[in-house]
């Protein structure tokens, strides 16, 4: 296998794991993009430029150095743009998925500045993996049948988050009146 399939086996790999834990989420569009587009792109987390390694020996500063310059401005709440975090997603053949930040990034979520736009109510359990053999590879580690394959439709997203939190609010409007 050339490095070229292996990197796109990663990225699905990777794409399958923000699924698996309720992320819609697709691989990026580099053929069809700009040399920054993201190796997976998740709409409900448009403020990080996911760049994915699947690689024994990987040279994290070299990957960090490059998701840095690849995040490209992102819209933030008052229509700005500013940076993407960047956040590289690695993993060895047969290992588990590792994430790799800057330190300033990781305060900032201890601190609660991260995420910008934060969901109130996030999924209550995460839904079951999407993809070929993720479902078996998860099962078979924790000794349950395979889950079935759920379509893309229903990983929710942020937007299903916001449009819960609307009615509610509309159903908090209602019992005051």
């Amino acid at each position: 296998m050339n490095s070229r399939e292996k990197g796109k086996r990663g990225e699905r790999q990777w794409r399958d794991e923000l699924r698996a834990n309720g992320y819609a989420a697709r691989r990026g569009q580099q053929f069809a993009g700009s040399p920054e587009s993201p190796d997976v792109v998740c709409d409900s987390l448009p403020w990080i430029h996911f760049e994915v390694k699947a690689v024994e020996r990987l040279r994290i500063h070299k990957a960090m150095d490059q998701a840095r310059r690849q995040a490209g401005p992102a819209p933030n709440a008052a229509g700005a743009a500013k940076s993407k975090v960047p956040i590289v997603a690695h993993k060895r053949n047969f290992g588990r998925w590792l994430v790799t930040m800057e330190a300033e990034t990781f305060f900032k979520f201890l601190r609660g500045d991260l995420p910008p736009q934060a969901c109130e109510s996030p999924p209550k359990a995460p839904l079951p993996p999407v993809g070929r053999g993720a479902s078996r590879d998860n099962a078979r580690r924790s000794g349950q049948d395979a889950p079935q394959r759920i379509p893309t439709e229903q990983i929710l997203t942020e937007d299903a988050c916001l449009g819960q939190r609307q009615q509610r609010e509309k159903g908090n409007g209602k019992e005051k009146v």
